[in-house]
C-alpha cells in the first residue's frame, strides 16, 4: 500500500475509529515502513500549543477602559435615580399643594356695609398653605372678613385692601371656615 494512503488513515487509526480490516492493513504497512512508523510515533506524543497571551490584561488602555466604562455606566444609574427621585418629589409636592380658595361677593349697590355670608367655605387642609388671603386687585373696594368656625364664633377679623394680603394667623388646620365678608359691591378674595 502507499504510505500516502497510510498517512491519511494514521490519525483515524491512532483514535480507534478504523475499521478491523483497515486497522491490520495500517499495523502491516508501519511494521514494513520506519518512515510512516515515526509519522506514527510523532502523532502518537501529545503536541503542546503554548496558550496565547491575553493582550486586553497587559495592555495599560484596557484597564483604564475598563474603569471609565464603569464611570460612566454608575452616572448614568445615579442620574436616573436622581431624576426618578425628583419627579416623585414633585407628584408628592404638587399633590400636597391646594390651589388657592376662591370667595366672590357681589351685593347690589348700597348694601355694602352689610355683613353678608359668601356662598364657599374655606378650609386649611395642607401643611403647604401659607395661611393668607388676598384682596383681587379688580375688586372695589376694602374687604372686611370675618371667618366663623362651625359654631357660628368668629375665629378672626381683618381688613384686606385691593391688591394686598392678610395673614391668618391663630386659625385651625382642617376646620371648615365660613366666610362673611363686608365692602364693596365685588370682592374677589384668595385663600392660600
Amino acid at each position: 500500500m502507499e504510505c500516502e494512503v497510510i498517512r491519511d488513515l494514521l490519525p483515524s487509526y491512532l483514535d480507534g475509529l478504523c475499521s478491523l480490516k483497515s486497522q491490520e492493513l495500517v499495523e502491516a504497512h508501519l511494521a514494513s515502513c520506519p518512515d510512516c512508523a515515526r509519522a506514527a510515533e510523532a502523532m502518537r506524543e501529545a503536541v503542546q500549543v503554548e496558550p496565547q497571551p491575553d493582550l486586553r490584561a497587559k495592555s495599560p488602555f484596557y484597564a483604564l477602559r475598563k474603569r471609565q466604562l464603569l464611570r460612566t455606566g454608575m452616572a448614568v444609574v445615579l442620574t436616573a435615580a436622581v431624576c426618578f427621585a425628583a419627579f416623585l418629589g414633585w407628584q408628592v409636592f404638587a399633590e400636597n399643594v391646594p390651589p388657592a380658595q376662591m370667595v366672590l361677593s357681589r351685593v347690589a349697590p348700597g348694601e355694602e356695609d352689610q355683613w353678608r355670608q359668601a356662598e364657599e367655605t374655606v378650609v386649611f387642609d395642607s401643611l403647604f398653605q401659607r395661611w393668607e388671603v388676598i384682596n383681587d386687585i379688580d375688586s372695589d373696594s376694602a374687604a372686611q372678613l370675618r371667618l366663623l368656625d362651625e359654631g357660628g364664633n368668629v375665629a378672626l377679623e381683618t381688613t384686606v385692601e385691593p391688591g394686598k394680603s392678610a395673614e391668618l394667623e391663630g386659625l385651625e388646620r382642617n376646620r371648615i371656615y365660613t366666610v362673611e365678608v363686608r365692602g364693596g359691591p365685588f370682592l374677589l378674595l384668595r385663600f392660600f
